[in-house]
Parts: C-alpha cells; structure tokens; sequence
C-alpha cells in the first residue's frame, strides 16, 4: 500500500532520456518509466493542512491489535484496513486481518471486505505467495497495483471531499511512506484531502498502471494529475522547451502541460507516447504537428538547416526551430522526406544522403525541391 506512488511514476517522469535518429533526425524527451523514483523529488507540497499529519496518529480511534477489538467498533475502512495491516504484518497469511473484518462497523464492512479479499487473493495468496512467503513490503506494492479500485473506494468510504489538487498529494504520500506505523491511515488523509477531480484524476493513473501495458499508455493521467488538470493558451512548440529544462523535475513538467490548449496538450502526448512505444517508430510527423510551422523558410531550407543541428541536448530545440520556421507544406514535404530517409538510410552522411535521396526517396526529394 505504501507504494501506490511508485506506480504513478512509473508514467510521471517524462523527459529524462532522449532517442536521437542518425541522418538529420530529432530528439524528444521521452519517459524512462524507472520504477522507485524517490516520490520526495517532485516537489515541497506540505500534506493537507487541517487533516492528520504523517505522524503515525490513527485519527480519532486508536487502533489495537486485531485480537483486542470488540465487534462493529471500527468506523471507517481506513481503520478496518490499518488495523488489518498491523495485524499481518508480522506473518501474512489466509487468516491475518479476519478479526479486524469482523470488528468493522456496518458501513464500513462492504468497502473493507471487498479491499480485505481483493489484497488477499490476489496477493497474499496470489503474486506473493508466488514469489516466496509473503512480506510487509510486496503486500503492499501488489495490493497499490492490483487492487487500486478497493483502495480508493475504502479511503473515501466515510470521508469528506477535501479541496486539495492531484498534484499535491504527492509529497504527502512520501511522507507517509517514513512512517514506522499509521501508513495506512496517513495515506488515507492524503487521498481524502484532495477534491473529486484530484481524486478521479488519481484513480485515472491508478488504473491505467494497474491494467498493465506500455508505461507510455498512461502519460495522458498522469500529466493529467500532475497539472492538476489545467490546461492554457501555449502551443506544442511553446511547451516543448518548457518541459525540456524540467529535467526529472515531474512538478515542473506538470506545470508546462498546464499551460497548453488541449489540443496542445494532445499533440506533445502524441510525440512522447510515439517516442517511447513498445516498438521503435519514426515520430517526424508528431515532431512538425508540435513545431507549429508559422514561418517561410522552404522544404530546401529545412534540408540545409535541420542537418545544422548540434547533437546533444540542444538538438531537439533547434529542430523544432527550424520546422516552427516553416511554412506548413514545406514542413509536411520535409517529414515525408526525412521518415522516407530514416527508413531507409537511417545513418546516412554527406553525398550518401543525396544518393539515397535520388535511388529511394525520389518522388518525396522532388517533392521537397518543389517539382
């Protein structure tokens, strides 16, 4: 449970690597989709101020161990599950947690038991179990990754609608993750401080990692999440460099998805989801869509100025340059031009390029050259 964070992650961190093609080709910040990124780098967001601070307290309630509670004296989910938790979590098994189940008040028993099944079957008895005798640590990470849907649903039974974002439940979550006991319900609150829409944005991502897949499949919630679900006025073409310089920084990145259109917003998703595919593809028709083409250099200028380009990080900007720099046909020419030469003389040079130019991509060469 403590690890439902990772998993957000695993789609979050979208501009740390970079796939350079040979020949005059682009650059794009793609997603590295590393597991286990530390959730403390994206960003200084306090937990929710006005609810329970990861200090390891069980709100209202203290929480016994299992064989001590008295029937229908758990109020909520959350404190059905975190007693669960501390009862389990010296020896996992079949059993653990029964007790607590029983103890759950009326309202609380149909979101814990469903939870309580969900994380039993298919983890203690299932990828766990598989795995080895099961442990605090895998429990938890299958049950953030099988079983998002209970999870939420026991967070929000009994609970308010806060007014917090997606975006800032992140911090909270990491701090939750330092405590020795209480994870559960200190999750709990910072799930429960967000409002409907951080928390559906959320759930968005949950599900998305849970359904399994390209990690790339699941940029649109998680940038989602991340910008809060804002969106602007800023172009592709305006947003690109902005999401560049954000680094590994996911806060920042969602700062830039935020300031574009939604039609923006979709365009630079496009690019970063053909970028980082399960198979490699030839992404030059995203990279023109995304440059905004509003200037007058010809296709013939592009194939002089492109090639220009220096390698390394500095080459996916001036590419982008060179196309927004164009006129729209002669940025559409150009790419037909240049995903006909990746194909098929990808790390070509000099006279070579000409020469696969004039025996492979003729018909797009004339094209370009305005025949």
């Amino acid at each position: 449970m403590r690890r439902v964070l990772p998993l957000f992650l695993l789609c979050a961190s979208l501009a740390a690597c970079g796939t350079s093609t040979g020949g005059g080709g682009t650059y794009f910040p793609v997603g590295d989709g590393v597991a286990g990124t530390d959730v403390g780098q994206l960003g200084d967001t306090a937990p929710p101020s006005g609810d329970t601070q990861p200090t390891g307290d069980t709100d209202a309630q203290d929480v016994k161990i299992a064989a001590d509670v008295p029937p229908a004296t758990l109020a909520t989910c959350t404190l059905v599950s975190q007693c669960a938790h501390d009862d389990c979590q010296a020896n996992w098994s079949a059993t653990c947690g029964q007790a607590c189940a029983k103890s759950a008040s009326s309202a609380a028993t149909p979101t814990a038991s469903a939870l309580l099944a969900c994380s039993q079957a298919k983890c203690a008895q299932g990828t766990c179990k598989s795995s080895g005798k099961p442990d605090e640590k895998c429990m938890e990470d299958c049950t953030g990754k099988q079983c998002p849907a209970e999870l939420a649903a026991c967070w929000e039974q009994g609970a308010a609608v806060g007014a917090k974002g997606c975006s800032t439940s992140l911090k909270c979550f990491s701090d939750c993750d330092k405590l020795s006991s209480g994870k559960f319900t200190c999750q709990a609150n910072c799930y429960t401080a967000m409002g409907q829409a951080g928390r559906d944005e959320f759930k968005a991502v949950a599900l998305c990692v849970a359904a399994g897949g390209a990690a790339s499949a699941c940029y649109a919630p998680s940038l989602s999440c991340l910008a809060d679900g804002k969106s602007g006025q800023q172009t592709c073409y305006d947003m690109f460099p902005c999401v560049q310089k954000c680094g590994n920084d996911t806060t920042c990145q969602g700062g830039c998805y935020g300031q574009g259109t939604s039609a923006a917003q979709k365009q630079l998703l496009d690019l970063l989801t053909c970028a980082t595919g399960a198979t490699p593809n030839d992404c030059f028709a995203q990279t023109v869509t995304c440059s905004t083409p509003t200037g007058n250099k010809t296709c013939m200028d592009l194939t002089t100025c492109v090639p220009a380009c220096p390698a390394g990080a500095a080459q996916a900007g001036c590419v982008m340059d060179c196309l927004h720099g164009s006129s729209q046909d002669s940025a559409d020419a150009f790419g037909k031009l240049a995903t006909c030469m990746q194909k098929n003389c990808p790390n070509c040079s000099g006279s070579a390029c000409q020469s696969c130019a004039t025996s492979k991509c003729l018909s797009q060469a004339m094209s370009c050259n305005g025949m």
